[in-house]
């Protein structure tokens, strides 16, 4: 088959890429940096030049692909709500409108489960969608363009809402919890047992594979996690096995917790950059875990990289291209 593939130079697009090159398939992947296309180029993979808000080069660029993976995005946690617009809602659309011209026959769309919020646990694809920050917003609005499009145009889509993803090329995750695992002392509410789910590139690569060619999957949303349930503490004490380093966790009583969470109320008028760091703060004392049920059932998505596994993989690649 031939696929197109947009953000083949990220920490997603690039595992699929690989996967669909691996089985045989054919890739053209959209890119913006010189640099990057050489790269991609080495690997076996065909390059158009441009990005999602030039609307002529994607028309040009899709033409011909039978499946559109769109793994490109903005995720700018300063809240930059012009940038997020442009590139999660309006590029998404752009993309779309030239995949509905070009006769694709699928198109699989890369979201987030950032389009939730707060909510209780284990959240199914059902629950709420209250996104807390511009980037869940920007991600629940490009959703609803795509469900646009499969009721206007007839386009066959499905929509995938990882948590969060780490793996070899992940330059922000792995690396933020080494510099957390390198802490002498880290305050974590409720000694470090709050949930928080992960899951590895190389298992949503697997989920992108499996919507691209799923019947059961039309017209439909699904969470991606590793499928398990991950404390702090747990998370910490595998980077431990993998790293050598764990930090002291510090429980942090309810009542400074409390005062934590309001300071961004107190401080929205006079430093709003500073109610935005203490409002993402705050997440920490949420429990924050998916359910991969309709995502086992439709897809027969089966989770295959298990933390320890990931961290040391991920960590293994960072050390490699630690320049």
């Amino acid at each position: 088959m031939k696929f197109f593939v947009t953000g083949a130079t990220g920490l997603v697009g690039s595992h699929v890429a690989d996967r669909l090159l691996a089985r045989g398939d054919s890739v053209l992947a959209l890119v913006r940096r010189p640099e990057a296309a050489e790269d991609l180029r080495a690997r076996g993979i065909d390059i158009s030049m441009g990005d999602v808000g030039d609307e002529d080069r994607l028309r040009a660029a899709v033409e011909g692909s039978e499946v559109v993976v769109h793994c490109a995005g903005a995720v700018n946690l300063a809240g930059d709500r012009e940038l997020l617009w442009e590139v999660n809602v309006r590029g998404t659309e752009r993309l779309l409108a030239a995949s509905v011209e070009a006769r694709v026959s699928r198109f699989v769309h890369l979201s987030s489960v950032a389009v939730y919020g707060p909510a209780p646990v284990p959240v199914s694809e059902n629950a709420p969608k209250e996104p807390a920050g511009a980037y869940g917003a920007s991600k629940w609005e490009a959703e609803k363009v795509v469900q646009r499009y499969e009721r206007e145009h007839g386009l066959e889509a499905v929509v995938l809402r990882p948590c969060t993803i780490y793996g070899e090329g992940d330059r922000h995750a792995v690396q933020a919890l080494s510099r957390v695992a390198r802490l002498p002392l880290i305050p974590l509410p409720r000694r470090g047992n709050r949930l928080l789910d992960l899951v590895h590139a190389a298992d949503v690569a697997d989920a992108v594979l499996s919507a691209a060619t799923s019947s059961t999957a039309l017209g439909k949303a699904y969470n991606i996690t590793d499928g398990e349930k991950h404390t702090h503490r747990e998370i910490l004490m595998a980077l431990e096995r993998v790293t050598g380093r764990r930090p002291r966790i510090l429980s942090v009583p309810g009542p400074a917790m409390a005062a934590l969470k309001a300071l961004p109320n107190l401080l929205q008028y006079a430093s709003p950059s500073a109610a935005k760091r203490f409002k993402r703060l705050g997440a920490i004392d949420l429990d924050i875990h998916y359910s991969i049920e309709a995502a086992r059932r439709d897809l027969g998505y089966q989770p295959k990289v298990r933390l320890e596994e990931g961290l040391a993989r991920a960590l293994g690649w960072a050390n490699e291209h630690a320049a």
